[in-house]
């Protein structure tokens, strides 16, 4: 057993009144305790970054940028070590952690060109002698809270992205899977990061609520659930705090007849079923159009037998265990609820999951789908993929845009010109054509539509560098002294 603690202005910190296990969902065992900060010590670690900042904020960005590349090297150079505590605390198998890494990597790889993407507006002799420019400052403090199910990019993303613009930053990482972010701040430390400029604080809605609250912090990037993403947005404008909240998906595949139906279903398979379900932008609709449903569906009954579930220490591991048994019986409680509302259970992943002792559920495919059923309805995030039948591309459309969940969105088709009606008309923030999981690089935009995306700029993108900075103005003109006179009128662009 481990404990994780806190740790502010570069010192471990394990003062706390409340802690929570930290589990080990292929065995349902415990492994650790992290120790939750307590209102005081959230407050010094509020400080401490208010403090760092009036320093940090003033060096320059090739400096920063710099810095954010060591750290970058001596992650790669722990990435053993990261990789099987996210097995351990996130029941990701061995490939899917990996995966996680190398995306964290090209995070900061693209952070440190930061020089590159950080735009600046300036337009000379608007006027008579006269010009100006778009100065961009950092906004000071930033806090992240990150999701369970991506403890290695997700904090790297935000906190990288906080310190190169020239804030500082405090973690707050889930409590399920608290030890990577915690990791960061020594390897932070490593690299010369100075003491108060990253945080890690510990604990739970409240902890955060409290951040978004302090007056001395100026902004919060959330990932999580649509509920509390709502919640926090709402928090923010109250407080008058920066939120940055991306919630939940309900990301429909729809296939159209001319697919190559074979390439459809083990897209299907892999973008359901991957991470155990557990992603933002998995696939968790797929909506056959015309008579090609019987087919598709039998194509993806008949994948599914063959995926390897079982714990995540194990290489041969395909599908790993849920986060957590609250999590199990939540998603068992929706597969419960499929047949009395109407849909046909298919393939019922229980039967496979209840002979094991971890946090599993099985891959589970349901049939006969519609709006209004509870398996549609909600984010479930887990292996439960609903099948919805259309008759037409109208009526596939009309049932997508029916959710009020807008994270993504893929269409299977070989004809181009439906493809671009498509990708023009669908209510989602990512989208693929013949690709089931549409996530960006990092120079483009990635972040939800609808009640998926409770922000005005983006997770990463262009846009993205909008929330940890702020813009002035600034108006120039250097006059001849001698033709100074006053003018009462409204200023004029004359000369």
């Amino acid at each position: 057993m481990y404990k994780v603690d806190n740790y502010i202005n570069g010192k471990s910190c394990s003062i706390s009144t409340q802690s929570s296990p930290i589990v080990n969902p292929s065995y349902g065992s415990e492994i650790g305790e992290v120790h939750y900060a307590t209102s005081e010590t959230a407050n010094l670690a509020v400080e401490s970054a208010y403090e760092a900042a009036k320093s940090w904020s003033k060096t320059g960005l090739t400096y920063r940028a710099e810095l954010i590349l060591k750290f970058r090297q001596y992650v790669i150079d722990r990435s053993s070590e990261i990789i099987n505590i996210c097995i351990n605390e996130a029941g990701k198998t061995k490939p899917d952690a990996e995966a996680e890494l190398d995306r964290a990597i090209q995070a900061l790889t693209h952070v440190a060109g930061i020089q590159h993407f950080y735009p600046t507006h300036f337009s000379q002799n608007v006027a008579g002698g006269i010009d100006i420019a778009d100065l961009r400052f950092p906004i000071g403090v930033v806090a992240g809270v990150g999701p369970f199910n991506f403890p290695i990019l997700i904090p790297i993303l935000h906190s990288s992205m906080a310190l190169v613009t020239g804030n500082t930053y405090i973690a707050k990482p889930s409590e399920k899977v608290p030890s990577i972010s915690r990791l960061y701040a020594d390897i932070y430390e490593d690299v010369g990061l100075p003491n108060g400029c990253f945080n890690v604080i510990n604990g739970n809605k409240e902890i955060v609520e409290l951040l978004v609250r302090h007056e001395k912090v100026n902004g919060l990037a959330f990932i999580g659930s649509t509920a509390a993403a709502k919640s926090l947005k709402i928090l923010g404008v109250e407080h008058n705090t920066k939120v940055q909240a991306l919630g939940g998906g309900k990301n429909h595949m729809i296939v159209l007849p001319d697919a190559d139906l074979d390439m459809s279903a083990d897209a299907a398979v892999s973008a359901s079923f991957g991470a155990a379900g557990q992603r933002c932008m998995a696939v968790s609709v797929v909506v056959a159009v015309g008579d090609i449903a019987d087919e598709l569906l039998n194509k993806i009954k008949e994948r599914m037998p063959s995926l390897v579930m079982g714990v995540t220490d194990d290489d041969e591991t395909q599908l790993g265990p849920v986060i957590s048994q609250e999590n199990k019986d939540k998603i068992y409680s929706f597969i419960d609820s499929a047949e009395p509302d109407g849909a046909t259970l298919v393939v019922d992943g229980r039967i496979r999951s209840n002979s094991l002792e971890g946090c599993f559920v099985g891959p589970t495919l349901i049939d006969n789908v519609k709006p209004g059923m509870a398996v549609y309805e909600n984010e479930i995030f887990g292996p439960v993929l609903s099948f919805v039948r259309a008759k037409t591309y109208d009526e596939a459309m009309k049932i997508t845009h029916s959710h009020n969940l807008g994270n993504g969105a893929a269409l299977f088709t070989r004809d181009g010109g439906v493809a671009k009606k498509w990708s023009d008309e669908i209510q989602a923030g990512s989208v693929g054509i013949n690709v089931p999981i549409p996530l960006p690089t990092y120079a483009h935009s990635f972040g939800g539509w609808k009640d998926s995306g409770f922000s005005e700029t983006k997770a990463f993108g262009p846009t993205s560098i909008e929330f940890y900075t702020k813009t002035k103005s600034l108006t120039t003109r250097w006059p001849d002294p001698a033709d100074s006179k006053v003018d009462l009128g409204f200023p004029r662009n004359d000369n």
